[in-house]
């Protein structure tokens, strides 16, 4: 029988279950998430009939366009941005084509891409944990078909100029290429891509509402593009495919922005300040990033024996791989969670 042999030959590890009795500091969520008083604010809404209608995204949609500063056909839902990103390379992405992406990052272009029969090309760090957008502009050619920057990276936690950004956009412009901008860190970094949509019709730019808005487990992202662009990404998306809860949330969060962000936030920098101050105090070799994570080196044991140590002990984190080998990286949140964390890694790592 047949099989997609571009799907056939792909290995995926699944993703770890089991976490919600762990101290979760391994994929960048807020541990509290939103406050009580924005989900009372949705759930209220929330009855048998509301269940019994079909997703309407078009509140929504308008609402999140004019909080970014687009219109809505510049603006397209999806549910989580992994979702958005794998619908423009199926769109967009030409097979035979290359993507190119910088390593470590998010793994999930690089599954996408192969989907479809594109090759993947990836431009290492420097030692000391920089990226040369020069290495990126000098690898964009007629054989390129997608540009992948997520901003900040994950899980290095660069951040690239908007001059850079443009450089790479304009380069990809020139070999018919298309760029996709990452923006799942931005309220971590404050920096966007979303004007330059206005001027370039080759540009994606994505957004979720999974980190710092903390409502992964609803699934929902958003795509902002050209309206042609939209369209295509419409005519391929299913219908239906954000549910009521997380519209209903999403419109309870962009509502709501400015008080929700500001406590957010605040949370947010009283942990990074702690997890700076421990760092620091105690000595430890460290990249500090624009995103909600920080990369640790153990001073006496491998990151993978602190690692599973750590699990025994109750907290999650992630084990540095790749470019990241020896390293620990750890979410930033609450600052009594940084606490907890740090406690628990001194126990260990001696």
């Amino acid at each position: 029988m047949y099989v997609n042999p571009n799907i056939e030959k792909i290995v995926r590890v699944p993703q770890p279950e089991g976490r919600g009795a762990y101290l979760r500091l391994d994929q960048n969520e807020n541990v509290d998430g939103v406050p009580k008083w924005l989900f009372d604010e949705a759930m209220k809404k929330v009855t048998p009939e509301f269940l019994s209608i079909y997703p309407e995204e078009s509140v929504l949609t308008e609402k999140y366009a004019k909080l970014v500063g687009v219109e809505p056909n510049n603006v397209s839902l999806t549910d989580g941005s992994v979702v958005g990103m794998g619908y423009i390379i199926k769109v967009f992405g030409e097979p035979g084509k290359k993507l190119l992406c910088v390593t470590p990052s998010f793994a999930m272009y690089k599954v996408y891409a192969e989907m479809i029969g594109m090759s993947i090309q990836e431009i290492e760090y420097e030692d000391d944990f920089t990226m040369d957008i020069n290495n990126i502009l000098d690898n964009i050619d007629r054989k390129t078909g997608i540009v992948v920057l997520v901003n900040p990276n994950m899980p290095v936690g660069n951040v690239y100029t908007k001059e850079e950004i443009e450089s790479v956009i304009v380069k990809a412009k020139e070999n018919d290429a298309y760029v996709i901008i990452d923006e799942a860190y931005y309220y971590f970094f404050d920096e966007t891509s979303i004007p330059l949509t206005k001027k370039y019709d080759n540009l994606f730019v994505l957004r979720t509402f999974s980190k710092m808005l903390s409502i992964p487990s609803l699934r929902l992202g958003t795509i902002v593009s050209s309206s042609k662009n939209i369209v295509h990404l419409e005519n391929y998306k299913p219908h239906y495919t954000v549910n009521s809860i997380a519209l209903l949330f999403g419109e309870a969060i962009v509502d709501n922005h400015d008080r929700l962000l500001k406590e957010l936030t605040e949370n947010f920098r009283n942990g990074q300040k702690r997890i700076m101050e421990l760092i620091k105090e105690n000595d430890y070799e460290y990249i500090e990033g624009k995103g909600c994570y920080v990369c640790i080196k153990p001073k006496h044991k491998d990151s993978r024996t602190v690692t599973d140590e750590l699990k025994e002990n109750g907290i999650l984190i992630l084990c540095g791989k790749d470019g990241l080998t020896g390293y620990l990286r750890v979410t930033i949140t609450g600052a009594k969670y940084m606490d907890q964390f740090f406690d628990a890694l001194l126990k260990i790592d001696r």
